[in-house]
């Protein structure tokens, strides 16, 4: 590629990012898109576009642009823990497992990784699997306020209402002006 073609390249990912983070979404879409037309195997404009998809909850276009991702670097953690979190929003639980289990092989000490198959795991009623997922989120980051959540989630579930109890409570002490955590 020629020096002119990399500038051009660069300038453009970087107002496509910036309007990304700006949440200027179809602004940046068009960037990226820009940016593919000149390197369609542009791999930070390809997983940016399954960001910016999931973040509109379009779950099957984020889910086309992170399997291009994937092609391109298949030993990305990022992109196979996205994978995972596009399929659950799809409700393919096994897709969901399977890319979460090979972001986990690849990046063992990503706390949201364990706390998402966790959940998957608790939907599917495999208990002691979510159990597992939480307590492993928890060893790597001991403030993981959804991981302590979703295990008092579990205990309720299976009758353990002391133990769920702790787990809420410990979860609003990390977060206490959150909404999301409730110990009824």
């Amino acid at each position: 590629m020629t020096e002119g073609k990399n500038l051009k390249i660069k300038e453009t990912f970087v107002l496509a990012f910036q309007n990304h983070k700006n949440r200027n979404f179809n602004t940046a879409e068009n960037l990226y898109k820009d940016v593919l037309k000149i390197d369609p195997n542009h791999f930070e404009s390809i997983y940016l576009l399954g960001s910016l998809f999931a973040q509109k909850n379009d779950f099957n276009m984020a889910k086309n642009y992170y399997e291009k991702a994937n092609k391109i670097k298949p030993n990305d953690a990022n992109t196979l823990y996205n994978l995972g979190v596009v399929f659950a929003e799809l409700g393919e639980a096994k897709k969901s497992i399977n890319y979460y289990e090979k972001a986990i092989a690849i990046r063992p000490n990503h706390a949201n990784t364990h706390n998402n198959l966790g959940v998957i795991f608790l939907k599917l009623g495999e208990y002691k699997k979510a159990i597992s997922c939480y307590e492993k989120a928890i060893k790597v980051q001991s403030n993981h306020a959804d991981a302590h959540n979703n295990l008092g989630l579990v205990f309720k579930q299976s009758g353990e209402l002391q133990k769920a109890k702790g787990y809420y409570e410990k979860a609003l002490t990390l977060e206490p002006n959150s909404q999301k955590y409730n110990s009824n």
